[in-house]
């Protein structure tokens, strides 16, 4: 944890991107964690997801709540690592 004092709350803002639109923030992402519960992440519409994310297209899913074969369906390669 030392590391998180390497950096000014300056710095970290501007290495920071914070957004509101799932859809944005999946944008040129390496990979995608679910580390809820929330029934949310299983209305996005993960086809328009995947077409933005940078390929592979990796969603580790911590809560085991979607539908991984789904997911392969469209492309992603799926990580189950909860529950």
């Amino acid at each position: 944890l030392e590391y998180l004092n390497t950096h000014s709350s300056e710095e970290i803002r501007e290495r920071v991107k914070v957004v509101n639109d799932p859809y944005e923030a999946a944008q040129d992402a390496h990979a995608i964690a679910i580390l809820t519960e929330w029934d949310e992440f299983k209305t996005y519409d993960w086809e328009k997801i995947h077409s933005t994310v940078l390929k592979p297209g990796n969603i580790f899913d911590g809560r085991n709540i979607l539908d991984k074969e789904a997911l392969k369906e469209i492309g992603f390669n799926v990580y189950n690592i909860g529950k």
